[in-house]
């Protein structure tokens, strides 16, 4: 099992990959998940933000793997 990141009473913060960490939980062992997943925003071009020119581009996570498998990871 994975350390937690961040520990208080009731309260565990893990900083991995949920849905390889999920499958190491007791089932009905959690009460509640928040989770960051990709959102598939990047678009490996390019946008003006303050009046220069920035990459969409935030790393390969967050590219698209077509529309089936972006709405597979979510669903």
């Amino acid at each position: 099992m994975a350390k937690p990141y961040y520990k208080k009473p009731k309260f565990e913060l893990y900083l991995a990959d949920s849905l390889e960490l999920l499958k190491k939980f007791k089932d009905n062992s959690v009460d509640m998940i928040f989770a960051d997943p990709p959102y598939f925003l990047s678009s490996g071009t390019f946008t003006c933000q303050n009046g220069r020119m920035v990459s969409v581009k935030k790393g390969d996570w967050d590219m698209s793997n077509g529309i089936k498998k972006d709405f597979d990871l979510h669903f």
